[in-house]
């Protein structure tokens, strides 16, 4: 459906489709009525005409107005856009027949939708790397907009569900960022947003990764940079995005990069600068079995480094040599690991040099050799992770590089996206200081976004044994827990999470979310509703679609259809192309009369957006039961648990099924065999037995 986003991103062949159109050479441009009921260009400001308000109000036809001719275009979406057409003589303009103006408009619309159709992605429908292409081209200079690549490496069984799956994503990523996206193909999506500084694009990549775990993906990689807004080509806008996704692919499954900051950067993290002072290094210590190095921070930037660097030999005397400066960062080369030493002349140096290069603030920061597994070209670099560290105390400090530095500088990575730099720094912290709490927990994590849950979590039980109330290990290994599907696990992890004081309200909606869902999974719906109720009452959870569509499960299982009803239609407002709660609400409207065609529809459709989940089609059995047509639900059912062998309500239905045609005894062979399952519970062992009263209390305990 043709809309304004397709004006913005496919103009430059729409304009060209509306030049090919004119009997005349001119300029063409889109533009929008503002609220005031001014024209406004639809890209970026680049001297466009604004027309008065009072001129343009109520334009339906072909215009002529300040020597432009106006075509106002009203699209298939409801939305409201004019073409302008400038540049030409407007005693030529006033020649062309009304008429003609006229089918020209009425056209449009329709050579338009041809365009689109040529930039859309057919299984997604979202635009393609065509239309990418186009976006890079016309990217203004000034926009704070940022290109997300993002690959999810779909991989399943069948062909059929990896194409499901991949336009569930491609349907849920239009709900998630309300932004531009596209498909490149093989599980690869763009998405652009406005952003302001690189922390909110970080926010962003994070927010999309954990959307998409929540949705059982177990890979969302995001390479992502501005867009360049200069001009540049599509090249080298798209070339930098896949240079950025093919270092993401590489720090793990849920990797990040942005290769704004990588080629800003030119070198990894805790890299010295410039290319003169590592040589100097190499030379000075090398017939050396051991020795310390200090790397001196110096703030503001000094006018005379030559004498200033005569003076740090002269404070280090015969215990140390001065190596030299570069970028305000001085390195001294100590003899021996002897910290008393090093302290004395970071002592002398902080109360010399304020005086004599009249420098405010020297920071030190400290690393010997050897050291766990570092190499001797790993010092500078751990004297740079000790000034980091330095930087969360007093200004000025002398830090020593220690297991806090590693664990400092693995969250470095981490917050990068570098999670298997991260794991090896948070692995040599607990080298030399085993057991430290924060260190297993971060290590943890960060197995976690590489799904080595396994270890993760031996990581989050060894917290736990140290400290049985650790809040952010007990919900991290309830995830882990439900992540491998132990949900009994997962449900004490978070009950007893629960009981803890928590800190952030954003960790609470994590955590009530999270049960919730396992509340629901295993049919204690009653305990799920009080947690979705909570969650709703925080801060932003109205526009949460997963709220809503768990509050429309619960409510459905719960005896509340009323609100059922109005939780999946907000849900479906939120995702429209949800189709766990466009079932619920198909089911709902069946039972409760509102409509058994319409809600029968909405069950299909349901099936039509996703046909390989077995929970639609129990539902569409179910809707048919209730309106009688008992062949169409036996025919339903059987595709459920054809889908899902053990799912139990598919089970039940086909009993009940059975029991409604008089099969009695398949009817209690699918009672028994439903109580018997892995995943029934309590209520639906209930239920079997009031359908079957002969049930043996055997079935519960096979459970």
């Amino acid at each position: 459906m043709l809309c304004l986003d397709d004006l913005f991103v496919l103009a430059a062949p729409m304009i060209q489709e509306v030049q090919r159109s004119l009997p005349l050479p001119a300029a063409v441009s889109f533009c929008v009525f503002a609220a005031d009921g001014s024209l406004q260009p639809l890209s970026q400001p680049v001297g466009a005409r604004v027309a008065d308000p009072t001129r343009t109000a109520g334009l339906n036809e072909p215009k002529l107005l300040d020597g432009c001719l106006l075509l106002p275009l009203s699209l298939p979406s409801g939305e409201q856009a004019v073409v302008v057409v400038s540049e030409v003589d407007p005693a030529l303009l006033k020649k062309i027949s009304p008429d003609w103006l006229q089918a020209l408009q009425r056209n449009l619309p329709d050579r338009f939708e041809t365009v689109r159709l040529a930039h859309v992605d057919v299984d997604t429908e979202l635009y393609n790397r065509r239309a990418a292409e186009l976006f890079f081209r016309q990217a203004a200079a000034g926009t704070r907009q940022c290109f997300f690549l993002l690959n999810t490496s779909l991989k399943r069984r069948t062909a059929g569900t990896t194409f499901q799956k991949n336009k569930e994503i491609a349907d849920l990523l239009q709900v998630l960022t309300h932004g531009l996206c596209f498909s490149f193909g093989f599980g690869v999506f763009g998405i652009v947003r406005e952003v302001r500084g690189r922390e909110q694009a970080l926010k962003t990549a994070h927010y999309l990764q954990h959307q998409l775990k929540q949705e059982g993906m177990h890979t969302a990689q995001i390479g992502f940079a501005s867009v360049p807004g200069n001009g540049r080509q599509e090249a080298d806008g798209l070339g930098r995005l896949w240079r950025a996704l093919v270092i993401a692919e590489k720090r793990g499954p849920f990797g990040i990069c942005d290769i704004d900051a990588a080629d800003e950067r030119q070198e990894p993290p805790f890299q010295l600068p410039g290319d003169d002072l590592l040589p100097k290094l190499y030379k000075a210590w090398r017939d050396r079995s051991t020795f310390t190095l200090a790397a001196l921070a110096l703030q503001p930037p000094i006018d005379r480094p030559d004498a200033l660097e005569r003076s740090l030999a002269d404070l280090a005397g015969s215990e140390g040599t001065c190596i030299g400066l570069a970028d305000h960062l001085a390195l001294v080369l100590f003899d021996r690991p002897d910290k008393e030493a090093v302290r004395r002349f970071a002592d002398r140096a902080k109360s010399v040099i304020p005086r004599q290069a009249g420098v405010e603030i020297v920071s030190v920061g400290v690393a010997s050799w050897p050291c766990l597994d570092f190499t001797r070209g790993d010092v500078p670099g751990n004297c740079l992770k000790a000034l980091l560290h330095g930087s969360f105390l007093a200004p000025g400090s002398v830090v020593f590089f220690d297991h806090l530095t590693l664990n400092i500088s693995g969250d470095v990575f981490f917050e990068d996206g570098d999670y298997r730099a991260a794991i090896k720094e948070y692995r040599r912290g607990l080298k030399w200081r085993p057991g430290d709490v924060n260190l297993i927990n971060s290590l943890g994590v960060a197995l976690v976004e590489c799904n080595q849950e396994r270890q993760a979590a031996a990581c989050f039980q060894e917290v736990l044994d140290k400290e049985p109330d650790n809040y952010m290990a007990l919900v991290n290994l309830g995830n882990v827990r439900r992540t491998q599907g132990q949900h009994a696990l997962a449900v004490d992890c978070f009950e007893r999470a629960l009981r803890v004081p928590a800190g952030e309200e954003a960790t609470r909606q994590e955590l009530l979310s999270s049960l919730a869902r396992l509340y629901t999974d295993l049919g204690r719906h009653e305990q799920a509703a009080p947690m979705l109720e909570e969650w709703r009452a925080l801060p932003g959870s109205d526009r949460e679609y997963l709220l809503f569509r768990l509050l429309g499960q619960n409510y459905l299982e719960t005896g509340r259809p009323g609100e059922a009803i109005v939780a999946c239609q907000r849900a479906l407002q939120l995702f429209p192309q949800d189709s766990i709660s466009m079932s619920i609400l198909g089911l709902l409207y069946v039972e409760q009369g509102e409509g058994s065609e319409v809600g029968a529809a909405l069950c299909r459709k349901a099936l039509a957006l996703d046909p390989f989940n077995p929970d639609h089609w129990c539902r569409l059995a179910r809707a048919l039961l209730h309106s009688g047509e008992r062949d169409g639900a036996l025919e339903a059912v059987r595709r459920c648990l054809q889908l899902r062998r053990g799912h139990v309500e598919g089970r039940l239905l086909l009993g009940a099924l059975h029991q409604l045609a008089g099969r009695r005894q398949q009817a209690e062979r699918c009672f028994r065999r439903a109580a018997a399952l892995p995943g029934c519970s309590a209520q639906q062992v209930e239920r079997a037995r009031a359908r079957l009263p002969g049930l043996t209390a055997g079935s519960r305990s096979k459970r």
